[in-house]
């Protein structure tokens, strides 16, 4: 009987398990970066969409199966206070602890505790998750990156061993990354990083060994996007859902060009003025940006790992470069978030766990320390930014429903909602990066040198787009701004269309407001 083999990752897991210290730092972290969004819910674009995203099958149709089932079972996506942040966050965390007992026996040293945190915080901590929270209460990104570090944990004894190790280890890898795609495809980029991180975490001994390896690490890959269209498709069919998908996710932008000059142009200026410019004002971008030029720092007199830390570095950026984009949006650059710590692991990991130097060891932790305070600041930050915005439409709404109750007390006219909110002056200048930071210049030169617009750079990755601005227009219609006030307790009527048609002209010259129209109520915002 063939006897089966250990991995050896579960054991220094099982050893990370018993570090009640460890536990207890990582509680904590996790109370700083998402205590206040715990305690304080905000509804967003998403949380409105649920229903039409859950029960009108869109879910399905993006290939998004694991988020459907999500929902389906546990609900955890409607808009609600703590659970869906504490999920987040509670998933965040055990990948991160898996991440360090992956990277340390990659590595083949002992995990110790300052290391640990510095991997497992940094993932916790990323400040972009707060961005992924702003655009719904998407908790379910956080099961993601669970998977995608447990199914590294799978396939890595197979990534060492070679082919004679078998492909159990594959194979499950392939279906937790079924799942984490059933998420969001975004989580693609994410396993590229898991895979060459584990070939700068365990250089090969030669090119050849390097190529088998990497190609043992990403057949799963290949794997996984089959299996997510082939359950998306099952759960289609049984559901009798059809029709088209409407993401945007998946676009193509070079083919959507004028010409070719701006088909290279366009996402090369992107790209530049994102992470070039914006980086200097924008704290996830910054460290992103110095991650990058330490890994090219820390890889240039390795000769044997150039490679993968060029291969590392192109997966950060894989789907800017294949939509044409140049830059991404927040939710398809979670790949960061694991490829952040492990840069700075990279050159601080020995000196903090080493108790040989411990003027060494002091200055790693402080600089280990700074990484993690500057992220849980710019998370913090982020997420309250989002929760003050939701307070100002909150407070619109709320005086909208009383100056209808004071028109129509029973409730039974119909209403009309019609024109566009504005950030407060306060929120504005919050948003925007302040005209006198050297991000202007450098974004000022990229658009002279590039031929491109020089506009408002703002330090959010989506913050005007204002929950009660999009729910008029989401999907073709006005229907999700009856369900934006139904969360507050207010149903309404909903008008005709003819009703609608005619507020709508109206809108175009009366001024914000309340008013009574021949047999509807018209809300002007």
């Amino acid at each position: 009987m063939k006897q089966t083999q250990h991995n050896p990752v579960w054991s220094n897991l099982a050893a990370l398990a018993r570090r009640p210290l460890l536990w207890a730092v990582l509680a904590a972290l996790a109370a700083l970066g998402y205590g206040y969004a715990m305690a304080v819910p905000a509804v967003d674009m998403d949380d409105l969409a649920i229903a039409t995203y859950q029960q009108g099958g869109e879910f399905l149709r993006q290939g998004r199966f694991t988020v459907w089932l999500l929902q389906a079972a546990t609900g955890i996506m409607t808009y609600q206070r703590f659970w869906p942040e504490f999920f987040f966050a509670l998933c965040l965390l055990l990948a991160g602890v898996l991440l360090a007992a992956l990277v340390y026996t990659a590595s083949g040293r002992q995990p110790a505790l300052p290391g640990v945190l510095l991997l497992a915080g940094g993932l916790l901590l990323w400040p972009y998750h707060g961005e992924i929270l702003m655009y719904s209460n998407q908790c379910g990104v956080g099961l993601g990156y669970l998977l995608c570090v447990l199914g590294a944990c799978l396939v890595w004894p197979e990534m060492a061993a070679g082919w004679r190790r078998g492909l159990s280890g594959g194979a499950g890898a392939a279906l937790c990354l079924m799942f984490a795609l059933g998420l969001y495809e975004s989580f693609a980029p994410v396993w590229l990083t898991l895979v060459f991180l584990l070939l700068l975490a365990a250089p090969p001994r030669s090119l050849r060994a390097g190529l088998g390896m990497a190609l043992r690490g990403l057949w799963p890959l290949a794997a996984a996007l089959v299996l997510r269209s082939g359950m998306a498709a099952a759960l289609r069919a049984l559901m009798g859902v059809s029709g088209e998908n409407g993401s945007a996710s998946k676009t193509i932008f070079w083919f959507r060009r004028d010409s070719v000059r701006d088909a290279i142009l366009i996402p090369v200026r992107e790209f530049l003025t994102k992470y070039g410019a914006e980086a200097l004002a924008v704290p996830a971008l910054g460290l992103l940006l110095l991650a990058c030029l330490a890994l090219v720092v820390w890889a240039l007199p390795r000769r044997g790992r150039r490679l993968w830390a060029l291969c590392l570095l192109l997966s950060q950026f894989s789907l800017g470069l294949l939509q044409g984009t140049g830059s991404q949006m927040a939710r398809a650059c979670q790949c960061f978030a694991v490829f952040v710590p492990f840069v700075v692991w990279l050159w601080l990991g020995k000196a903090l766990d080493s108790r040989r130097s411990l003027p060494l060891a002091a200055l790693c932790s402080l600089l280990a320390v700074a990484l993690l305070g500057t992220e849980a600041w710019a998370l913090t930050d982020d997420l309250r930014f989002d929760r003050d915005r939701w307070q100002y439409e909150k407070a619109l709404l709320e005086q909208t429903a009383a100056d209808l109750a004071a028109l129509d007390p029973t409730g039974t006219v119909p209403v009309v909602f019609t024109g566009e909110v504005e950030l407060s002056p306060e929120l504005e200048a919050r948003a925007e990066i302040p005209a006198g930071s050297p991000a202007y210049t450098v974004a000022w030169v990229i658009a002279t040198a590039l031929d491109g617009p020089q506009g408002v750079l703002y330090r959010y990755e989506n913050p005007q787009t204002l929950v009660i601005n999009w729910a008029q227009t989401a999907f073709g219609s006005h229907e999700q701004m009856y369900l934006l006030m139904e969360e507050l307790g207010h149903v309404y009527p909903r008008p005709t269309g003819e009703q609608q048609a005619a507020g709508d002209a109206l809108a175009e010259t009366m001024p914000a407001g309340v008013t009574r129209q021949d047999g509807y109520l018209l809300v002007c915002f």
